[in-house]
């Protein structure tokens, strides 16, 4: 069966973040894309954070393609827990 991750990234820029939001999810390496913005550590930048939901397989084409388009970034990863009926929680 495959797993559900969840991956986590956060950019620099709103348009930087939709950029690649967009390219995930062209390229089919993300099910489920949410962009927020979240508290940035320098008052001259907006940090926008996406969090995407994907299969284990595809996990590591999508932190390289996140690690190539936004040098620097941060990215973490963790499996999605799921509910009692078996399903993840985000469905």
């Amino acid at each position: 069966m495959t797993e559900f991750i969840e991956v986590r990234a956060t950019v620099e820029g709103h348009e930087r973040a939709a950029a690649l939001a967009h390219g995930i999810f062209s390229a089919g390496l993300a099910a489920s894309i949410d962009i927020a913005e979240v508290p940035s550590p320098r008052r001259d930048t907006t940090v926008w954070e996406l969090t995407l939901i994907t299969t284990d397989g595809q996990v590591p084409t999508l932190e390289r393609r996140i690690r190539e388009t936004a040098d620097g970034c941060s990215v973490t990863s963790r499996p999605v827990t799921s509910d009692a009926d078996g399903n993840p929680d985000w469905l």
